[in-house]
């Protein structure tokens, strides 16, 4: 239907949120089965025309026209101080990114956004450290490798350094807020405590938390039996995290680690004799594991 739309009126922009209502010149339609928003030219419209837009689709009209931005509402909604500018039981989720960048630059790194994810994500900016990317749920849902190749060609294009993490899909009729609080606070934990990441997720910090929520007495055990049976080696812990955390994936892990298979086989075997624990079956690889993020708490 959009591409006969397209045919009738060459102005029609199709949004997948509705527009700031500032365009007296334009008409705004809502399309409530495929939830989209378009615009379209008054002058492109006769009234015959009209009367059959608004028996297919819902207009939009202005009910007090006001200069606030659309990031700005963004803004409020994630904070708990406004509506959400979408309908109320969409599903979306906010990709949080930090970086620093300079003001100039902003509008560019809006239109890296366009480009790559076409209308699929709106880009608004918290600060000059933060922003976060919005993603409403769709039959496409991005993938980390999506990210990741965001990530490449954002630090190529513009010379930055980014970290992001990616959030749950929820409806924006919970507390959002509240939700996306969480997340924040998920995102500096991976933040403080493993900055060699560039993408973070509830999974990536999960163990962070936990590690935090163990007792003392808890801490003190695997200090005794894992980490003073080895001296502290961090080479050898950071042996055991990788293969935990790529899997058990041998190969993987060494790559990572740039060292050769062989030499990540050698060090599970030291730590294996030194500490009688066998990190190549779960049980064994969570222990250290722990004891790898034990060792490295600020």
């Amino acid at each position: 239907m959009s591409t006969n739309l397209a045919i009738l009126f060459p102005s029609i922009e199709l949004l997948p949120e509705c527009p700031i209502l500032n365009e007296t010149h334009t008409y705004i339609f809502h399309n409530e089965n495929s939830n989209c928003w378009m615009t379209i030219d008054k002058n492109e419209v006769s009234d015959r025309e009209y009367a059959l837009l608004c028996s297919l689709f819902r207009e939009v009209k202005p009910t007090g026209l006001t200069n606030e931005s659309l990031s700005e509402k963004w803004i409020k909604f994630l904070h708990d101080k406004g509506p959400v500018p979408l309908k109320e039981d969409t599903e979306i989720r906010i990709i949080q990114l930090h970086f620093k960048v300079e003001e100039e630059i902003e509008s560019h790194l809006e239109e890296a956004v366009k480009l790559f994810f076409d209308d699929a994500m709106r880009l608004v900016f918290i600060s000059s450290e933060d922003a976060v990317l919005i993603e409403v749920k769709s039959s496409y849902i991005h993938t980390l490798d999506d990210f990741s190749s965001f990530i490449v060609a954002l630090e190529s294009d513009f010379f930055i350094k980014v970290k992001m993490y990616v959030g749950k899909f929820h409806p924006t009729t919970m507390p959002f807020y509240s939700h996306f609080i969480t997340e924040k606070e998920w995102f500096f934990k991976g933040l403080s405590r493993n900055r060699a990441e560039r993408i973070y997720s509830m999974e990536k910090t999960f163990p962070f938390t936990l590690i935090d929520q163990i007792s003392e007495e808890m801490k003190q055990m695997i200090h005794k039996e894992v980490l003073e049976p080895i001296e502290y080696d961090i080479e050898l812990l950071q042996s055991v995290q990788f293969l935990f955390e790529n899997g058990f994936n041998a190969s993987v892990a060494a790559k990572k680690l740039h060292v050769h298979r062989n030499t990540l086989q050698y060090r599970l075997t030291k730590f294996q004799d030194m500490t009688e624990i066998n990190v190549r079956n779960f049980d064994g690889a969570l222990v250290a594991y722990c004891a790898s993020l034990i060792a490295t708490e600020r």
